[in-house]
């Protein structure tokens, strides 16, 4: 097929033919901050200008509608490519402030790693996330939307309460898009609900997560597939044997292009030296840069990604995982206390005795320590709150400085202006760009 000229480069007539999927499962939607994550979510891409793996390295994953990416870190989306864009010029452009594009420290995982410490610790991040996904189970464990992985599936605990009935399920797809290739019926017939985020969705009663749909797939059959430990998929396929004698084509379908890869197979505990390596980190040297202790840096990491399998999106997220584990360590070491803290596993502790009642000069030195790391903690909460009313006043809209900002201009996708502010307008107010439409971003 001949190729055409645009802007003084060839670029072929064809469309990009659909990758073959590898890796579709998902525990959190921070798993995003992996690139190679990212990168599985352009399997359905078929923009031939405009390479994935770019995209996927500037931060973006794709939304599977049009030809429109996010980025993870700001929400920022950008759509309507043109032969010659670049992700990077595009991204700085739209988002100038975007904590990835001004190279502030964030969770991003790249797939390239140097050969040094940091590139070390991207290495343990990307394995271990691949080894939780593949070989672990989320399960909810309490009160709130929150799971941690475990070998045990507790049948008595459903991970989304809320979505337990068809009904409910169904009330998450109002932004489904028929793009996606699968229809809502089926979605929700196979337990599963819309996250809101490209085309990600999980089942209601064990947390499992899918992505990457493609026209033609069996909900159900992928559900027990990928995950056929589930409670939920298990009592449908319970169903199924009772009600017919024999196997539907769906469920004997081989893996096909959806055979994921091997995982590592390890430990879900990480060892010193790899706690140790956590600190090679960006958001680990912030941290440190910040005069927060490398014991309560390496071990508030440590505990994070044991339960999470993943690491935290900004330094400030970090921040509140860091002050939450050095709280919960002064609690267990106050004063007059009998116990101390020991690491055991992902989500749990040991209470081991103490040798000996602390004397009074020992516990006034104890109270005096407590005392100057408390109000080293207040200063920093300062700090922080400093920070985040700096960040809530950039979400202001422009124009009327209350609202927040929601409507992203069409083409040339800034996002400055709150609905009220957007509707009457005609040319964009930071680009002079003709306004030809609107969209509002889906932001989870």
């Amino acid at each position: 097929m001949p190729d055409t000229m645009v802007n003084g480069s060839q670029w072929p007539t064809h469309r990009r033919l659909p990758e073959l999927r590898r890796e579709r499962r998902f525990h959190w939607q921070s798993d995003l901050l992996l690139e190679s994550v990212r990168r599985q979510t352009f399997a359905n891409w078929t923009v031939d200008f405009v390479e994935p793996d770019q995209l996927a390295r500037e931060g973006f994953f794709y939304l599977q509608i049009s030809d429109h990416v996010q980025c993870v870190f700001c929400q920022g989306i950008v759509g309507y490519w043109d032969p010659g864009d670049r992700p990077d010029v595009e991204h700085r452009k739209h988002f100038p402030n975007c904590a990835f594009v001004t190279k502030e420290p964030t969770g991003n995982v790249p797939l390239s790693h140097p050969a040094d410490d940091r590139g070390r610790v991207y290495r343990l991040l990307d394995e271990y996330h691949s080894f939780r996904v593949a070989s672990t189970r989320p399960v909810f464990k309490s009160s709130g939307n929150y799971h941690v992985d475990a070998k045990v599936v507790d049948r008595s605990h459903l991970a989304y309460r809320q979505f337990n009935t068809e009904a409910s399920r169904k009330q998450t797809y109002t932004r489904w898009s028929s793009e996606m290739g699968v229809s809502v019926d089926a979605l929700v017939a196979a337990g599963f609900f819309y996250t809101g985020v490209s085309d990600w969705v999980q089942c209601f009663h064990g947390g499992c997560g899918l992505f990457c749909w493609r026209k033609g797939d069996d909900p159900i059959a992928d559900h027990a597939r990928y995950y056929p430990w589930c409670p939920f998929i298990r009592t449908k396929k319970d169903e199924e044997a009772s009600t017919s004698t024999t196997t539907t084509t769906a469920t004997q379908k081989i893996w096909g292009d959806n055979d994921p890869p091997s995982a590592v197979i390890r430990p879900i505990a990480l060892t010193d030296e790899e706690a140790n390596l956590l600190l090679a980190h960006p958001i680990a040297q912030r941290l440190l840069a910040m005069g927060l202790s490398a014991n309560s840096v390496k071990g508030a990491l440590k505990q994070n990604l044991e339960l999470r399998g993943g690491f935290r999106r900004t330094v400030s997220e970090a921040l509140e995982v860091v002050f939450d584990f050095e709280e919960n360590q002064q609690k267990i070491a106050s004063p007059g206390s009998s116990t101390l803290l020991q690491e055991d596993a992902p989500g749990g502790t040991e209470l081991l005795a103490t040798e000996g009642t602390p004397t009074s000069l020992e516990a006034k030195a104890i109270t005096e320590d407590a005392t100057a790391q408390y109000e080293a903690l207040l200063r920093d909460v300062a700090e922080l709150r400093a920070r985040v009313q700096v960040e809530e006043r950039r979400l202001l809209c422009r124009e009327c400085q209350v609202e927040r900002i929601e409507v992203v201009l069409q083409p040339c996708s800034h996002l400055h202006l709150c609905a009220t502010c957007a509707r009457p307008r005609d040319i964009c107010p930071t680009c002079s760009t003709v306004v030809r439409g609107t969209l509002k971003p889906i932001i989870s």
